[in-house]
């Protein structure tokens, strides 16, 4: 038996072997079973099966018997080859074997089913990982679009903002106050009007002002002007009546 560094060596040269091929082989694998287990679910072969193994041993006989080109060693060879298969044929009724179970026997039309159905299944895996790929990608560009879209009204919204705090800035202050009175009043809100003191005493308070002061000179200019150019047809009216009183007359019908 050779030493176990050298079988090590002799296993690891076979695993690399079978790695650099390119189909599918069998591994071997060495199990460990212990005394208990082959005493406890071991069997004996069946006789119909112990025939069978023997018609094997015969078998081999031959090719050994053939090789040998030499009459003398052919002869030797066959007596050790009889010697052993007579002794195996001995110990064969009494060697203890593992039970039969799915794990121990090979059908290679079930693996080669298996395989396929492993392929197909993985070939549908891959369709739907590259499906999913192409959706994230599809999100991901849609996100950065909202994401931009979603930045630029940001950025407007700010533009909006400082121009609103600006125009705050040069806002009148009574405009100010106006918008400082509360929006949500009530239905019961009536509108009054103030009688003349208490008109006065608001333009005054107006008039303090010197902006509103400025405004109130112009609005007053205006009136004027109004005024002065409304008054020469201060009597144009009366004219006009009397006008349509004489045409009246002139233009109603003799009597017969």
């Amino acid at each position: 038996m050779p030493p176990k560094r050298k079988r090590s060596r002799e296993n690891d040269a076979h695993d690399n072997a079978a790695r650099n091929k390119r189909f599918a082989y069998l591994k071997p694998q060495v199990r460990q079973v212990s005394e208990r287990t082959i005493k406890s679910k071991w069997t004996t072969l069946p006789e119909p099966v112990q025939d069978k193994i023997r018609d094997l041993f015969r078998a081999l006989e031959r090719p050994v018997i053939v090789r040998q080109q030499n009459e003398r060693k052919r002869i030797e060879a066959q007596a050790a080859v009889q010697a052993v298969v007579r002794n195996l044929g001995k110990r064969l009724p009494r060697m203890p074997f593992p039970p039969v179970s799915k794990e121990s026997v090979f059908e290679y039309e079930a693996a080669l089913n298996e395989h396929v159905s492993l392929e197909s299944s993985l070939a549908t895996m891959t369709d739907s990982v590259d499906l999913l790929k192409a959706e994230i990608e599809r999100e991901e560009a849609l996100l950065a679009k909202e994401t931009k879209q979603l930045q630029e009204m940001e950025k407007n919204a700010n533009r909006v903002e400082a121009e609103r705090k600006r125009q705050m800035k040069n806002e009148h202050p009574a405009l100010r106050q106006l918008d400082d009175i509360p929006k949500n009043q009530g239905p019961g809100a009536h509108f009054t009007i103030l009688e003349a003191k208490d008109s006065q005493s608001a333009f005054d308070e107006l008039e303090n002002d010197p902006e509103i002061s400025g405004l109130l000179k112009q609005l007053n200019g205006h009136l004027k002007s109004m005024q002065n150019n409304v008054a020469p047809l201060t009597g144009l009216k009366d004219a006009i009546t009397r006008s349509e009183a004489v045409l009246s007359l002139f233009s109603a019908p003799e009597a017969p």
